[in-house]
């Protein structure tokens, strides 16, 4: 049952913040709020949603660019509690979007979480087919995580995710050019990531 609470969690959580097959790179994928009707959680009660100004990502990335920031609490005070943190830089020329979100939740809703078969998938849904997909393990501690390459229509994607205990960090890259993703400033990008050392 739990299981399939954060499932649905996720899932919920990924409508909020998904791509459609007409997102451009600055829309793909992007943690934003809603102007939908609030959703229902697993156990039939309304989502909830609030800034969270005091939520710290403990998140280490070299931008390209200064990034637009947003953080918000979902459910605060339920067992079902998320916290989010989203940035995303664009470039244009071809358009190219470089993006992290930290996702923390309650302990309750990770008991059931299986890392390897969903961890990979986390922020991919919508018409997102994956190309290449590596299990790396990340920093000093070694973090499971995956390295991931997809397209979503004429949208491609670099994903890097990683589980470090009650969160997951995602950093990725899309552009509309397939090269865009070997380009020296997004290997840049994606190797400057690095997680604070927390309790969390």
């Amino acid at each position: 049952m739990r299981g399939l609470t954060i499932l649905t969690l996720l899932s919920v959580m990924t409508s909020l913040c998904g791509c459609s097959p007409d997102a451009t790179p600055s829309a793909s994928n992007a943690p934003a709020v809603s102007n939908e009707p609030p959703a229902q959680s697993p156990d039939h009660t309304p989502f909830t949603e609030e800034d969270a100004p005091d939520f710290d990502p403990k998140l280490s990335l070299e931008w390209p660019g200064t990034p637009e920031e947003r953080r918000r609490r979902i459910n605060a005070g339920t067992a079902h509690e998320t916290t989010i943190y989203s940035a995303t830089f664009t470039q244009s020329g071809p358009v190219t979007s470089f993006r992290a979100t930290v996702y923390e939740f309650t302990e309750k809703d990770l008991q059931s979480y299986v890392p390897k078969k969903s961890l990979a998938r986390h922020l991919g849904g919508g018409n997102v087919v994956e190309l290449t997909r590596k299990q790396i393990e990340h920093g000093p501690k070694k973090y499971l995580g995956f390295d991931v390459t997809a397209r979503d229509v004429n949208l491609f994607i670099r994903r890097v995710n990683v589980l470090a205990g009650r969160r997951i960090y995602t950093v990725e890259v899309n552009s509309l050019r397939q090269e865009r993703l070997n380009a020296e400033d997004v290997e840049k990008f994606l190797a400057s990531f690095a997680i604070k050392e927390q309790k969390i």
